[in-house]
């Protein structure tokens, strides 16, 4: 019995270690297939927190994208509204009026815009062009100024008699007169016959042949007279027409000249023109008030240190002269030069960065008004939201114009002046207050306090008027001596050589300070080249008797323009 119980035990104990091992194996197993999972969740762990950190940092980069976009959205708005307005201003200078007067049209307000001010612009009268109801008509001009030719209208001879008895009609001692204005043009050639003349006696004295003098030639040996190269140089220099169609022109009426002797001539007559245009810069030096502006020309020439074929034209308007300056620079160098050292006085100009470097103790800057209405304007054409605001500030700039022509309408009655001058004080103060008031406030559009903000600080110098009635409140004078050369670079596009450029600002200076003086530029200018070639084609000696400034009595006459 015992031998089978302990087999029995023995058996249960093989079993139990048997089951023991298995167990301590599958243990064993378990704490390997634990750390194998420890190991993979620290590394899922690690990974988690690698993804959760790339996640956060992601979402931190897609809310700062989200932010910037945001940003760069708003910005893009305002950059369309910008273009917006730019188009639109451009298609109205380009299809709209070209006039900077008053329209009433400008005065109502558009019906879509709910956001815009309530003020109120006052509406003026505009009186209708032509001649008014009501008023006597002027009848014709008389042209009594002009040369007269009598021409005889006589009757056929079968017309002079009745056509019944053929008795002969008398002379009736009046005529029936009428009168049309003729224009006529005609190319000559003259024959110059110089007389020959042999002595008789047999002093010794005279030898040869005498002959009458040669006739004075502006280029020696030239076929072309002053009075033709007068009429190329006003046609291609005063009145901007191309030389190609000049050519065809004088073509037509039977004129074959080519180019090459053209510009040849050209070339020479810049040597006689020039020492008077030296003259007249240095008169314009000697003013105490400028105008100055300028515009782009084109010269096709290459010279060191410039690149390209973009020139600038400058004009220089005082009482007495028109200068132009032409230079590769647009930097306040050029108008730097011309003033000199030091110069006094005021200068009238737009608001281009180079002419406020110039201010000095001694020279003033005086801004031109009439630039400051335009950024008004540009915004009412452009920004319907502001119409009414433009339109309101429009009107106040008109009213300063207004008052300040009322001041200088009595400007030699000491006690209406002083009435005048005082409306117009008390009217740029309160300008001035509306403005600064207006800049204060927070819900101003950006468009709108970029045009006060300007007019802020060019404020000293669009107020020079108001103590120096002489000076203009704009420089559309300059503006408006720069539209020709405008018309001429749009025509035959600008200068092909130095020479000529410097040929075209002599020229435009002479022809327009002719002009500004009231005298007929081409009479001017035909009488300089005759006596230019009464000294062998060079300049004349007296050349300070050309200047318009000190011209004759008798100059003045002879050269004046016609009514």
């Amino acid at each position: 019995m015992l031998t089978e119980e302990s087999l029995d035990t023995k058996t249960a104990w093989l079993q139990l270690r048997w089951e023991s091992g298995y167990w301590k194996a599958q243990h064993n197993k378990a704490l390997q297939r634990e750390r194998i999972l420890r190991a993979k969740v620290e590394e899922l762990e690690l990974t988690r927190n690698c993804q959760e950190s790339k996640i956060k940092e992601l979402t931190n980069g897609f809310q700062k994208t989200i932010a910037d976009q945001n940003v760069q959205i708003i910005k893009l708005g305002k950059r369309v509204e910008d273009l917006k307005a730019q188009n639109v201003w451009l298609k109205r200078r380009l299809f709209g009026r070209q006039s900077e007067q008053s329209n009433n049209s400008q005065e109502s307000q558009d019906p879509e815009d709910s956001n815009a001010s309530t003020v109120e612009a006052p509406k003026a009268l505009k009186r209708p062009r032509g001649q008014q109801p009501g008023t006597p008509g002027h009848g014709r001009k008389n042209r009594n100024h002009l040369p007269s030719i009598e021409i005889i209208h006589d009757l056929k001879e079968h017309e002079k008699s009745c056509p019944v008895c053929a008795l002969p009609f008398i002379v009736f001692p009046t005529t029936q007169d009428s009168e049309d204005i003729h224009y006529e043009v005609r190319v000559t050639r003259r024959i110059h016959k110089r007389k020959c003349y042999v002595p008789t006696c047999r002093c010794g004295v005279v030898t040869g042949i005498v002959t009458a003098p040669p006739v004075p030639k502006l280029i020696p040996k030239g076929m072309l007279t002053v009075e033709l190269w007068a009429h190329i140089l006003s046609e291609k220099f005063l009145f901007q027409r191309p030389m190609s169609r000049l050519l065809q022109a004088l073509a037509l009426q039977g004129l074959r000249i080519s180019q090459g002797t053209i510009t040849g001539g050209l070339e020479k007559i810049k040597e006689i023109v020039y020492p008077l245009y030296t003259r007249i810069l240095e008169h314009s030096r000697n003013a105490s008030h400028w105008h100055m502006d300028e515009t782009l020309w084109m010269m096709f020439a290459i010279i060191d240190g410039k690149t390209g074929y973009r020139w600038w034209l400058w004009v220089v308007v005082t009482k007495d002269t028109v200068v132009y300056i032409l230079d590769p620079s647009r930097s306040s160098r050029v108008p730097r030069e011309h003033l000199g050292n030091d110069p006094k006085g005021i200068l009238s100009v737009d608001r281009y960065s180079a002419y406020k470097t110039l201010e000095t103790e001694n020279l003033k800057i005086a801004f031109c008004w009439g630039h400051v209405r335009r950024d008004y304007t540009r915004i009412y054409d452009a920004n319907p939201k502001l119409r009414v605001w433009a339109q309101a500030w429009i009107n106040r700039i008109n009213v300063l114009f207004h008052l300040n022509n009322n001041r200088l309408k009595v400007v030699s009655e000491t006690e209406r002046f002083a009435v005048a001058d005082k409306i117009l004080r008390e009217e740029v103060d309160s300008f001035r207050e509306s403005y600064a008031e207006e800049l204060k406030s927070q819900e101003l559009h950006p468009v709108a306090r970029k045009a006060l903000k300007s007019m802020q600080r060019h404020w000293r110098g669009l107020t020079i008027f108001v103590d120096h009635p002489e000076i203009p409140m704009d420089n559309n004078l300059s503006e408006r001596k720069l539209r020709e050369a405008a018309l001429g670079r749009k025509n035959y596009y600008g200068s092909g050589a130095l020479w000529s450029g410097d040929l075209t600002a002599a020229l435009f200076t002479i022809f327009q300070t002719a002009r500004h003086n009231g005298l007929d530029p081409i009479k001017h200018l035909t009488a300089y080249l005759h006596a230019a070639a009464n000294n062998g084609g060079k300049p004349p000696e007296n050349m300070d008797s050309f200047l318009p400034w000190n011209l004759s009595p008798e100059q003045k006459i002879a050269w004046k323009t016609p009514p």
